[in-house]
């Protein structure tokens, strides 16, 4: 989660109970809303999320239909892929918000897992979209 206000990034987060499954998700994204009070809430658009695993899409489905239910403008974006990899969007994405440049993972080596700190960068490649004018 990134909370930006305007086009300043205030905060960031992210919750290891929120991915293991749809309520926990729905869980932790209605406390951070109590949290923020968000006018807008942007949410990658489960039915093009083509590189989540089965259960992320099942949690984002989850959550798209909590957000809907809330009294904010809900989003659901089409996450692009406009860099050879994701830590290559890290890199352009903190260099655009420096206060993100201490959570760039290193890329992992082939047989390692993806760092979960990448969550961040994915969380502000989808709100660069809207920001952006191009989503």
């Amino acid at each position: 989660m990134v909370y930006l206000k305007g086009k300043t990034l205030k905060d960031w987060r992210v919750s290891h109970k929120a991915a293991r499954a749809p309520g926990d998700g729905v869980s932790v994204l209605k406390s951070w809303m109590a949290i923020y009070e968000p006018d807008i809430v942007i949410c990658q658009n489960p039915d093009t999320a083509g590189r989540k695993g089965d259960r992320n899409v099942v949690i984002l489905r989850a959550m798209a239909r909590s957000i809907s239910d809330e009294d904010v403008l809900d989003l659901l974006v089409t996450r692009r892929f406009e860099y050879r990899n994701i830590y290559e969007e890290a890199a352009a994405i903190a260099r655009r918000y420096p206060t993100l440049k201490h959570k760039l993972p290193k890329k992992p080596r082939i047989w390692e897992t993806e760092p979960r700190r990448i969550i961040y960068f994915e969380a502000m490649a989808l709100a660069l979209i809207v920001l952006d004018g191009e989503g």
